[in-house]
């Protein structure tokens, strides 16, 4: 049995001894496999998958004083707000992803009522989502692997902005906000994927 799929039965045993609907959250750093793994255990959970990638903060609202918040950039209170309190409640989740690189919003999404739900991304356990969580993973990669997956995923010239800059910025919160301690489980994904 892989470390996945161990990981899968474990989850599903605590999820099944939880009252309903049971948070699963994956953070972690840049091309550590957060997207691969949420997506697998949304395949064999069952569960929709969440992801914080479509609630970045909006160029209207981004302000030089916002920015200076460590995570500042996700709009963390509309995700809480739009999904995490609707989920907290049984209630069906209603939102509309927004794409930073585009500056444009999505067509409005439904998610009925689960009773399990993975939710995934850099920034996921910031302390004003933590609280909605019941199991919280965090994966970690070596800085070379995760600079060749990075060139592999983005090529040379988005890579070399994404280890200055969200590297950089995501190490900051992973710092401020102890994310690795307060995570339930921590796996390096250096071997994998």
């Amino acid at each position: 049995m892989s470390i996945w799929q161990e990981l899968c039965y474990s989850l599903s045993a605590r999820a099944a001894q939880a009252p309903a609907p049971f948070v699963v959250a994956i953070d972690g750093r840049c091309c550590s496999g957060k997207t691969s793994l949420a997506a697998y255990l949304g395949e064999k959970l069952g569960a929709p998958v969440l992801h914080i990638d479509d609630f970045y903060l909006p160029f209207a609202y981004r302000t030089a004083l916002r920015l200076e918040q460590v995570g500042g950039h996700i709009h963390a209170e509309r995700f809480r707000e739009e999904i995490l309190g609707p989920v907290s409640e049984g209630k069906e989740i209603i939102y509309r992803a927004y794409r930073a690189h585009s500056d444009t919003w999505e067509p409005e999404l439904t998610i009925p009522p689960h009773p399990l739900y993975v939710v995934e991304g850099s920034y996921a356990l910031l302390p004003l989502l933590e609280e909605f969580y019941h199991y919280k993973i965090f994966l970690t990669v070596d800085p070379i692997t995760q600079e060749s997956r990075l060139l592999k995923r983005e090529g040379p010239e988005k890579a070399a902005q994404f280890l200055t800059r969200w590297v950089v910025a995501e190490e900051k919160y992973f710092a401020a906000c102890e994310v690795r301690s307060h995570a339930d489980a921590a796996f390096d994904t250096s071997d994998c994927w």
